[in-house]
């Protein structure tokens, strides 16, 4: 597959998913946002550029921290961004702005932002430390460049049954790029080898319950793994979905079935040019 390919395939996958993204069982991603307007030092009258947006749950978590200032967010699924406005609307967001754009190839000047933020997006690219120094590119220096990233671990072991399981119906998943920065050092690295300084990892629990194991179907619909069980056919699916979820059912405990996420969270510097 190549790059068009595999930009097409991404971007056909999150259109596709766009209407349940971060909804029910999806909280960690919302868990995950709370934590930025701590991890940002932001002023409120800022310019920050959010990086494949998604539905904008970074950008509803940042937008109020910005009384005097406004939020950008950029994403290649048309899908997503739709459903970003209208998390904008409902919210009453007015300082939010959103853009169709290639995270790769952005149609900003340079140093036109005081701040960025990518959550969970830097690792759908091979090439990370070139799309961190893209984003980096388009902030101001001194500016402020987070990243968020799931801790190694994450969704154990749900997935691990997940992807065992799979594979026994022929289907091979892709490497997950996101376990190349799922430790401290690894994202540390990634951030001192994009020329970023004064970088600082904190690592988060956002997991929580999930109250039954048709919650956990939910992340795998309206995710990235949606692309994995839409190869199979409808009869295959509906195999799939029952011994997987037994499966999934069989974790339950007390209080509810475990989604153990951990994420890491990364800020840096921009370095003046010299």
């Amino acid at each position: 597959m190549d790059e068009v390919q595999r930009k097409a395939q991404i971007q056909q996958t999150f259109n596709i998913v766009a209407e349940g993204y971060g909804t029910i069982g999806m909280e960690f991603f919302h868990n995950a946002a709370a934590r930025l307007p701590d991890i940002f030092t932001l002023q409120g009258d800022e310019h920050l550029l959010d990086v494949a947006t998604g539905t904008g749950i970074a950008v509803a978590a940042l937008a109020p921290a910005l009384p005097l200032g406004k939020i950008t967010g950029i994403d290649l699924s048309e899908g997503m961004l739709a459903q970003a406005a209208k998390r904008a609307q409902d919210l009453g967001l007015l300082n939010v702005e959103l853009r169709c754009m290639d995270m790769q190839q952005m149609a900003f000047q340079d140093r036109v932002f005081d701040a960025a933020n990518c959550s969970f997006g830097l690792f759908f690219l091979p090439d990370m430390p070139g799309l961190l120094q893209h984003i980096s590119s388009k902030v101001k220096a001194g500016g402020q460049v987070v990243a968020t990233t799931f801790y190694q671990g994450a969704f154990e072991p749900n997935i691990d049954l997940f992807l065992e399981r799979i594979q026994r119906y022929g289907i091979a998943p892709p490497p997950f790029t996101w376990k190349n920065i799922s430790t401290e050092a690894q994202f540390h690295a990634l951030f001192t080898s994009a020329g970023l300084s004064d970088v600082q990892i904190q690592r988060h629990n956002i997991g929580y319950t999930l109250n039954d194991a048709e919650a956990w179907w939910r992340v795998i619909w309206y995710a990235g793994f949606r692309g994995l069980v839409a190869q199979l056919d409808e009869a295959q699916l509906l195999q799939f979905k029952q011994e997987h979820l037994a499966e999934i059912a069989g974790l339950k405990t007390e209080y509810g079935i475990p989604l153990n996420v951990e994420a890491l969270f990364a800020s840096g510097r921009v370095v003046a040019p010299h």
